[in-house]
């Protein structure tokens, strides 16, 4: 089997892991300090990795096009993203605070979804034709994909209290992975640009800002500064991790 391939899948269905911060506790304050923690590390990933990772690897495929047009472009993406995500469905006052949970899980499946997507067309890529390479980028995605698993798992669970619901769509968002390492496997190389990539890799940068700072945050603002602090030390670190990595 292709090792592009295998590296892929392996990467992309680490997203699952998320699904081992659903454990119930009977005690109210831990499932509270797993949701605070999780969340916590998710939201400092997210903002890291779309930043320092997304955004500057997108920049690099598009070094050929000019400023302003990427200006442009980023701009229209952030205003079509951020008008999708500030909107509210009507709910009655009771069921708004779950309703919105479950709605930041569906969000993060989507923008990840489309996040693994690009990685699986690029660790196909550079395996195929550096496998050190294409191994180092496959174990910096493994520690990212950890905690972005537990954006999308955390949030469905504790809203709908069904983990079969929270690994459905943990496990859609897992596939984007092995999904993207079939688009050159069976398009060819030559057939999927950097420039394509550059501009897919732009717009989930700024989906997952959106979401990170729009339904992340708000959700853990208000909750245990400790917790908040040691979310956001763990997720720094495994970014750190990831950028040495590479």
């Amino acid at each position: 089997m292709n090792k592009g391939l295998i590296l892929s899948f392996i990467a992309g269905f680490t997203t699952l892991s998320g699904m081992l911060f659903t454990i119930n506790f009977k005690n109210k304050k831990y499932n509270n300090k797993i949701t605070t923690i999780s969340l916590s590390m998710a939201f400092i990933v997210m903002i890291l990795v779309s930043i320092f990772d997304l955004f500057i690897e997108s920049l690099k495929n598009l070094s050929n096009k000019p400023f302003l047009s990427i200006l442009l472009y980023i701009l229209i993406n952030y205003t079509i993203i951020y008008l999708i995500i500030k909107f509210k469905p009507k709910n009655k006052q009771k069921t708004i605070e779950k309703g919105e949970l479950y709605f930041l899980g569906i969000y993060n499946m989507i923008a990840l979804l489309l996040h693994n997507i690009p990685e699986g067309v690029i660790t196909y890529i550079t395996t195929n034709y550096n496998f050190n390479l294409g191994l180092k980028i496959t174990i910096s995605i493994i520690i990212h994909n950890i905690p972005e698993g537990i954006s999308i798992a955390v949030p469905i669970y504790y809203a709908t209290k069904s983990r079969k619901k929270a690994f459905i769509y943990t496990f859609i968002a897992s596939i984007g992975e092995p999904f993207g390492s079939l688009i050159p496997l069976l398009l060819f190389k030559n057939l999927v640009g950097g420039v394509y990539i550059g501009y897919i890799l732009i717009t989930v940068a700024i989906l997952m800002i959106n979401i990170s700072i729009y339904k992340i945050f708000p959700k853990i603002k208000t909750n245990n500064k400790l917790d908040i602090i040691i979310g956001l030390i763990i997720g720094l670190i495994l970014f750190i991790i990831n950028l040495l990595i590479i």
